[in-house]
C-alpha cells in the first residue's frame, strides 16, 4: 500500500533557494579564482561585465526568436528519425498481446497496465537523451551553429530554444503512444478484468501530529504506536489481540459529507494470524468489527450492528493486494450506510438510539475509526493504509493519463539536464551524464534516502560509512561489532562524516524522478494524487520548474565561454 504524506510546498521552495544561493556562491567563488589566475588584477572588471551580459542575455528574451530556434531543433529532430520509436512501440505491444494473455483470459488488468506505462518511459527516455545530449555538440562539430550565433540571437535564447524543440518533438511522440497505449489497454484486458480498470480516491488517516493518525490501544487500555509482534519479519504491520481491549485507532480529518456520497465506504487490506487453528477447516476466517467513536459525545458506533463480525478471507483466492479483483466485495470494501444504532454502554451485543454517522459521529469533518478482533487466541494485523475511507471513484482515464503527465514531465527534465550537459560536453560523455543522473534519481535514490534518514534522524547507520563499510568487509567484522579505539579508526568515522556531508548535498542537487513514476497508482486502481510526498502530480511540476532556470543559466555560460566555431 501506499504511505500518505503531503508534499511540503513551501519547504520545497526554501531548499531550492538554499540549493541555489550555495550553487551560485560556489559558481562564483570557483570564476573568480579562474579568472584571477587569467586575468589577474582585471579579474574583479571582468566578472561584474560577465554578469552584467548574462544578466541581460537572461531576462532580454524574444519569443520570436525562440519559436524560431525551436522550430529548428523539431526540424533536426525529425532528420533523426525520432519518430522511428513508434514503430518499436507498436512491435512491442504485438509481441506483448502474446505473452500477457493466457487461454483462460483470467489475466488481472495490472501486468497490461504495468506494461504500458513501463514501455512509454523506457522507449521515451532514450529518445530524449539522443536529441537533447548529441543536437549541439554535432550542430558545433559541423559548425552549422556557427551560423546560427552570428546573427542576432543571444546564446540563452539557444539554450532555450533547443529545450523547447525538443520537447515538442517528444510530446508528439508521447501523445500517439498514449493513446495507442490506451486503446490496447480498453481492447486487450480480459473482459472479467475490465472492472479493475478503475481510479479509486482514498483518504488515508491524516492528523497534525502523524502518530495521532493511527495507533494502537492495548488490551491495559493504554495507547502505544506499535502493538503485538507475531514474529513477522516485516514489521508494516502491528497484531491486536482477539477478545481483548486491544484495538487499532485511525483519526481521520478534513472530511466533507458532500463528497462521501450517500453512505460510506471504508476498504481494508488486514492480514490474519492464528495462534489456533480454530474453524479454518470449515472455511472460517479471522474476524474483527469496526467501531465509529466520538469520545465529546461518548458515542461508539458498532459495525457491523450484529452478528458475527467480518471475516478476513484469508483462504479465498479473492483476497487481493490492490485492484486485482473486480466487485467491491473483491475488493474488500464496506458500504456503511448513515443511520445506525450506537452501542449500549455496558453492553457491547446490543445497539440503542439511531445517529446519523455524518452529522452525530463525524465532529467538524474528524472521524475516528477503531478496529477489534473477535476471535480469542486470534490477532488482526493493521497498519496505517490498510485502511481508508473510498471517496466516489473517477475513471480509469483520469489515472491513466496524469501518469502520462508524469512521464511527459520526467521526459522535458532529461531534455533539460541533456541540453544543458550538451553545452560543455561532448555527445557520449553528455549522454552518460544526463543517464547516470536518471539513475541515481531513480532507483539509486531509495538507497540514497534509506543513508540519509539512518544518519541524520535515526542518528546512526548500520555498518557505519563508505569507509568503515570497507575496513568491516577486509577485516571480515559483521555489522554490529564495534570497531578497536584507536587513531585510525577516529579517522575513518571523520572521513564517513564528511561522505554523509556531501550526500546531503547531493540528495538536493539530484532531481528525485520516483516523483514522475505513478505507475504503481495506475496499475493497482487508484487515483494518481495531486499533493503527495512520493509519485504525485504536484511535486513533478514543481522539480521540473525547479530546475529549469538553473539549467538555462548553467547551459548559457557554458555555451557562453564555448569556443562554437572549433571543431
Amino acid at each position: 500500500m501506499f504511505e500518505a504524506n503531503p508534499y511540503n510546498l513551501g519547504w520545497a521552495i526554501l531548499q531550492w533557494v538554499a540549493a541555489l544561493a550555495v550553487s551560485g556562491i560556489l559558481a562564483l567563488l570557483v570564476g573568480f579564482v579562474i579568472s584571477y589566475l587569467a586575468l589577474g588584477k582585471k579579474a574583479p572588471a571582468a566578472i561584474k561585465d560577465t554578469l552584467k551580459r548574462g544578466f541581460d542575455d537572461l531576462t532580454k528574451l524574444s519569443g520570436r526568436r525562440i519559436g524560431a530556434l525551436a522550430y529548428l531543433a523539431l526540424k533536426e529532430s525529425l532528420a533523426r528519425r525520432a519518430l522511428y520509436v513508434l514503430g518499436t512501440f507498436i512491435v512491442l505491444f504485438m509481441a506483448a498481446n502474446l505473452f500477457l494473455r493466457t487461454p483462460e483470459q483470467d489475466v488481472p488488468a495490472k501486468p497490461y497496465v504495468s506494461f504500458v506505462l513501463t514501455v512509454v518511459q523506457w522507449l521515451l527516455i532514450p529518445v530524449a537523451l539522443l536529441l537533447s545530449c548529441w543536437g549541439l555538440p554535432a550542430d558545433i562539430k559541423d559548425r552549422s551553429l556557427h551560423t546560427v550565433v552570428t546573427k542576432p540571437v543571444r546564446r540563452s535564447e539557444i539554450v532555450i530554444g533547443r529545450m523547447l524543440g525538443y520537447g515538442l518533438m517528444t510530446t508528439m511522440v508521447l501523445v500517439v503512444v498514449a493513446l495507442f497505449g490506451w486503446v490496447w489497454i480498453k481492447r486487450v484486458v480480459p473482459a472479467r478484468s475490465q472492472a479493475q480498470l478503475i481510479s479509486r480516491v482514498p483518504v488515508f488517516s491524516s492528523a497534525d501530529d502523524v502518530k495521532d493518525a493511527f495507533f494502537f490501544i492495548d488490551r491495559a487500555g493504554n495507547r502505544q504506536q506499535f502493538a503485538v509482534n507475531v514474529g513477522d519479519i516485516w514489521d508494516h504491520r502491528s497484531f491486536i489481540e482477539g477478545q481483548t481491549n486491544s484495538r487499532a485507532v485511525w483519526q481521520f480529518e478534513n472530511l466533507n459529507p458532500s463528497r462521501i456520497g450517500d453512505d460510506l465506504r471504508i476498504e481494508y487490506r488486514f492480514e490474519a494470524f492464528r495462534s489456533h487453528k480454530g474453524n479454518v477447516d470449515e472455511g472460517e476466517g479471522v474476524r474483527f468489527r469496526l467501531f465509529f467513536v466520538n469520545e465529546a459525545k461518548k458515542l461508539r458506533v458498532p459495525f457491523p450492528q450484529t452478528g458475527a463480525g467480518v471475516e478476513i478471507r484469508e483462504f479465498t483466492q479473492e483476497t487481493v493486494r490492490g485492484a486485482t479483483a473486480g466487485t467491491e466485495e473483491e475488493q474488500a470494501v464496506l458500504r456503511i450506510p448513515r443511520e445506525l444504532r450506537a452501542e449500549v454502554a455496558g453492553d457491547p451485543s446490543a445497539t440503542g438510539e439511531k445517529v446519523d454517522l455524518f452529522t452525530d459521529v463525524m465532529d467538524n469533518g474528524k472521524l475516528q475509526v477503531e478496529v477489534v478482533c473477535l476471535d480469542a487466541g486470534q490477532y488482526v494485523g493493521a497498519a496505517r493504509t490498510d485502511l481508508f475511507i473510498r471517496l466516489p471513484d473517477r475513471p480509469f482515464a483520469a489515472s491513466y493519463f496524469k501518469a502520462m503527465f508524469g512521464i511527459w514531465l520526467m521526459v522535458l527534465l532529461v531534455i533539460m539536464i541533456g541540453t544543458t550537459a550538451s553545452t560543455f560536453l561532448k555527445g557520449p560523455v553528455a549522454t552518460l551524464l544526463t543517464f547516470g543522473l536518471v539513475i541515481l534519481g531513480s532507483p539509486l535514490r531509495s538507497y540514497m534516502e534509506e543513508q540519509y534518514t539512518d544518519r541524520y534522524q535515526k542518528g546512526e547507520v548500520l555498518g557505519g560509512g563508505m569507509l568503515e563499510s570497507a575496513y568491516r568487509l577486509v577485516t571480515q567484522m559483521n555489522q554490529q561489532s564495534p570497531l578497536p579505539e584507536n587513531f585510525g579508526t577516529k579517522t575513518i568515522q571523520v572521513l564517513d562524516e564528511g561522505v554523509f556531508s556531501g550526500l546531503a548535498i547531493v540528495r538536493n542537487v539530484i532531481p528525485d524522478f520516483r516523483h514522475f513514476n505513478m505507475t504503481e497508482y495506475v496499475a493497482n486502481g487508484f487515483d494518481v494524487p495531486f499533493n503527495d510526498a512520493g509519485a504525485a502530480v504536484l511535486p513533478s511540476i514543481m522539480t521540473v520548474l525547479g530546475f529549469f532556470i538553473p539549467c538555462v543559466i548553467l547551459g548559457y555560460f557554458s555555451l557562453q565561454l564555448r569556443e562554437l566555431e572549433s571543431k
